[in-house]
Order: structure tokens, then sequence, then C-alpha cells
């Protein structure tokens, strides 16, 4: 059992040590109230049966069904020893515990034994009765235990939405994390490939580059690690609503691109601050863009504008100026520009990616960023 689904459970179980205390009490001192009314009209069978009436409400929590059936038990006899209407009260209880923790179906049939229970007790009433006293006692016993099993049944249809709200939660962190290691992955692992190409295509005739390019390769594997086993962190973390910690944004765009390969010029508007979420969209797709440059379009210039378009947008645009050569298996493009789509939907915004008439490759993506972003 992971921990987004036993996280509840412990926190129900917590919650039901607390309150047994407050139960075994109740039902004690109910008892004891009871039994000693009942003692002066019936004797001690009386008190006896008001006992077994009440004293299970004490574990109710715990076995939900056998305590309901005890008690049930225990009320028609209460009824057929002493007439004694009362006894429904505590039967509300237990179905209510019924109602609230077990599934619809089981629930359910406890609701229709019950109340089959109720008709079956009028019938063994020791002294007659009116016809009136007998429909208002079946009204009463009815609502002692629909009321309850409704609130129940409310109850577990309420948790029942939180907890699958909860796992919905998790899974969609689940995603933004994996989305977050492929773009690390992908962009990382395709410029140490590219870049040891090139290292062993240059190593005997120019060392010095290759040397170059190999300390491009070790400096992108180092990050690659860094940023993955910081994300790990976060999917290790017990905490809920773990961040991705530092995530990156404006400020490493520079490093992204003096790490990318090919020569990159970035123009980077720095006035406003953007909202930590569209730094983040901003920086991935900027290092897809440059992923797709170093994969497609060797070492070609690239360069990377940032820019807003008044304070309630932000526009991206990457140019690489050699014929890109995209893969064209399908319209839009492969799961790079797929994952630039969803990034810039994610916060609202538009991206646009085709090759140039004049030769290269164009990426465009205009991101909202005004007030009501989120952040």
């Amino acid at each position: 059992m992971d921990d987004g689904e036993s996280r509840p459970l412990v926190a129900r179980r917590l919650r039901d040590g607390q309150w047994q205390g407050v139960d075994t009490v109740a039902a004690v001192l109910l008892a004891l109230v009871f039994g000693a009314s009942e003692t002066r009209n019936g004797g001690w069978g009386a008190a006896a049966v008001a006992a077994v009436v009440w004293l299970p409400v004490a574990v109710r929590r715990r076995r939900p069904v056998p305590v309901l059936y005890t008690v049930l038990g225990g009320a028609v006899c209460a009824m057929a020893s002493t007439g004694w209407e009362e006894s429904w009260v505590p039967v509300g209880a237990a179905l209510y515990t019924v109602a609230a923790r077990e599934p619809r179906r089981r629930s359910a049939t406890a609701l229709g034994c019950s109340l089959g229970a109720v008709a079956a007790a009028m019938v063994f009433v020791p002294r007659p009765v009116p016809a009136s006293e007998v429909a208002w006692g079946v009204v009463f016993a009815s609502l002692m235990m629909t009321l309850p099993w409704l609130v129940g049944t409310a109850l577990r249809e309420q948790r029942s939405y939180a907890e699958l709200a909860a796992r919905q939660a998790v899974t969609e962190e689940r995603l933004r994390i994996a989305r977050e290691l492929h773009d690390v992955v992908a962009h990382h692992l395709t410029v140490i490939t590219v870049r040891a190409e090139v290292a062993r295509a240059v190593a005997s005739t120019s060392p010095r580059e290759a040397e170059r390019t190999l300390a491009l390769v070790g400096t992108a594997g180092r990050t690659a690690l860094t940023e993955m086993r910081r994300m790990l962190g976060v999917l290790r973390s017990p905490g809920e609503g773990a961040e991705l910690g530092s995530a990156p944004g404006l400020a490493d765009l520079p490093a992204l691109a003096d790490g990318a390969g090919p020569r990159v010029e970035l123009s980077v508007d720095p006035d406003p601050p953007l909202p930590p979420g569209v730094e983040l969209a901003v920086y991935r797709i900027v290092q897809e863009a440059l992923t797709n440059v170093v994969r497609h379009a060797g070492s070609a210039d690239c360069r990377v504008n940032l820019s807003r378009t008044g304070p309630e947008a932000v526009e991206i645009e990457v140019v690489n100026d050699a014929p890109a050569r995209l893969p064209s298996r399908r319209p839009g493009g492969g799961h790079g520009l797929v994952g630039m789509r969803e990034r810039a939907a994610m916060c609202g915004g538009t991206l646009s990616a085709g090759p140039l008439a004049t030769g290269g490759f164009r990426v465009h993506a205009r991101l909202p960023c005004g007030p009501g972003t989120a952040r």
C-alpha cells in the first residue's frame, strides 16, 4: 500500500482511537441509566436487555456490522418483553456507523434488516395497543434508523470523493514529475550523445576542440544527475504537496545556453519577474527547443529571445539558422513538440513551430503571466 493510499486509513485509525474512550463512557453511562430505569419497571431481566442494547455501542467503530446486529437483536427482545421504544436509539447509532464505514450494498442490507426487525418487533409487543400507537412506534423506529443511515451514507460518499480527489492529486503530481524527468533526460542525453560523437570525430585533428566538447559532456551529465536526484527526492518525500524544490528558471537560462552545444545568442527581458510556474515552463520550452536544435540541426547557430508583451504575457522565440531535419512521420512533429505544446497549454498559452522560408526552424510560444496566473 503506497503512502497516498495508506495516509487516510492511518488518520482514520487515529481518530477512532481518540473517540473510542468517548464511545465507551457514553455506552456505559447510558446502559446504567436505562438499566436502572428498566429495573424499576421490568426487573433485572429488563436491565440485562438494556445492557445488551447499549454496551456494544462502545466498540461500534471497530466492529460495525456485528455491533449493529447485536444491538438490533437486543432491541427486538426489549420490544417483545417491555415494549421499550427507546431501544431503537442505539440501533440508529450502530446503523449510522455501518452506513459511514461499510460498502453501499452491505449498508443497504443492514438498513433493510433493521426495518424488517421493526415490523417483527411490533408483532410481539407484550400488551394490546391501539393501532395509532403501533403506527407511531413504527414511524419512530423507522426514523431512528433511516435518518442516521442517510447521514452516514452521505458521510461515506463525501469521504470517498475526498479520497478520490487525493488520489487524483497524487497522480497529477507524479505525471508532472514524469514530465520533468522526460525533459531533463531527453535534453541532457541528446547533448551528451551529440557532443560525444563530435569529440570522437575531431579527436585526431583538433584535440583542443575535442577537450572542450568533452567538458560539455561532463557538465551535461552532472547537471542531469543533479536534477534527477532533486526530482527523485520529491518522489520519496513522505510529505503531501511537495514542490520540486529550487526548480530552474530564467536565471538558469545562460547556463543552459552555454551547455547546449551550438552557439546560442540569448536575449532575456528581465523586468518584471515571472511567476515561478511560468518561469519553469519557459525554461523547459527553451530546453526542449535547444534539444531539437542539437538533435536535428547539428551545431547550427541559434537565437533565443524572451520578451514581455505588456504586463500580461511573455513570448519565447527560438530560431536556428540551419535547415532542421525534423521527422515527418505525423503532422505536428515528434514528442518534443508535443511536450512543448503541453507545457504552454498548462499555463494557458499557445505554441507554434515550423520551418522558415529562408531555412532553419522557429519555435514561438506565448504564455500569460498577469494577475491570476498560477504560481
